[in-house]
């Protein structure tokens, strides 16, 4: 199985397959991703799969996930794990909107040149990026699994987004000593940030993002400063006049039973915007509804897919 990291060229060709738009000034970046292709196939025969994770995620998070689908998926596909702008090697900026987020995969996507049209997967964040996409370029979207998340949902990856905006300070404030080992500066960052967040499995994915730099100094692979200038306008919220469009394809919301991000009363207000959306809880499980169980996961969207 072929396993690629990839950063989009400075110079990406336009190809005709892509839908003129008017100008804006929405500068997108250049993001950097995984690329699994089936180990048993030179060309891929379907639409490739794109994945985004969620807030204080990685492409990482997905490498499992993405490997197997490149197994099981009929006809195999192209799959790509990104790493969405201020998180893991993607350039870090000031700007943190879904409108960016969602011009970013369009890069992406030109990057492609054989991709009429792509399927879309994202979490949380990732799937609120994704939901945007397929409304303002649903002629690019051949269908969309969002995981945990809805256009209405109030509920935050920490909780209220007071605790999310404490938690960001807090990041931002934390000093660790140099001399310490990347396990010892977790437990010093753990203890620093248990008093807002009680889930240990929670402050365990966060703190997957702390590395340290050549210089000895640690740093946090997501763009603090960014998130934290962009938490209550741009990613709490899904733009609610995105809402007026819609986006006609497959659509599959997958929630963890035990997370309160999908309401399943607003299946009907989803399909509003999505009006092919079919919403599946994964019982026994939370926010990160793909790492608590990822079997049932997989078969869900296996089963979607192959459709």
């Amino acid at each position: 199985m072929a396993h690629l990291v990839k950063i989009l060229p400075e110079n990406l060709v336009k190809f005709s397959a892509f839908p003129r738009r008017f100008a804006h000034t929405v500068q997108p970046v250049k993001l950097t991703y995984d690329e699994y292709l089936p180990k048993d196939q030179t060309t891929p025969g379907g639409a490739p799969v794109l994945i985004m994770h969620g807030l204080f995620g990685s492409r990482q998070n997905w490498r499992g996930i993405s490997k197997r689908l490149t197994q099981v998926l009929k006809p195999g596909r192209r799959i790509l794990s990104l790493d969405a702008r201020n998180h893991g090697q993607s350039p870090h900026t000031h700007e943190h909107t879904y409108q960016h987020m969602a011009e970013d995969v369009r890069e992406v996507i030109r990057g492609i040149p054989e991709a009429e049209k792509v399927i879309l997967m994202g979490h949380s964040m990732g799937g609120r990026c994704m939901m945007y996409f397929a409304l303002e370029y649903p002629e690019l979207v051949e269908s969309a699994i969002i995981v945990d998340i809805s256009p209405f949902s109030n509920a935050h990856f920490v909780g209220n987004l007071n605790d999310m905006k404490e938690l960001l300070k807090t990041l931002q404030n934390i000093s660790i000593d140099p001399k310490l080992t990347p396990s010892a500066a977790r437990k010093v960052a753990d203890t620093k940030i248990s008093g807002i967040m009680r889930e240990k499995a929670t402050r365990d994915f966060i703190l997957l993002n702390l590395y340290k730099n050549d210089d000895s100094s640690f740093q946090w692979k997501f763009n603090v400063e960014g998130l934290l200038a962009n938490i209550e306008a741009s990613i709490s919220r899904f733009p609610e006049e995105m809402l007026q469009k819609k986006y006609n394809g497959p659509v599959l919301f997958i929630g963890g039973a035990d997370s309160p991000y999908i309401n399943p009363k607003d299946l009907p207000r989803m399909q509003e915007s999505f009006p092919q959306a079919r919403l599946e809880f994964i019982a026994n499980a939370g926010h990160l509804v793909h790492v608590q169980k990822p079997l049932e996961f997989l078969d869900l969207v296996v089963n979607f897919l192959n459709r």
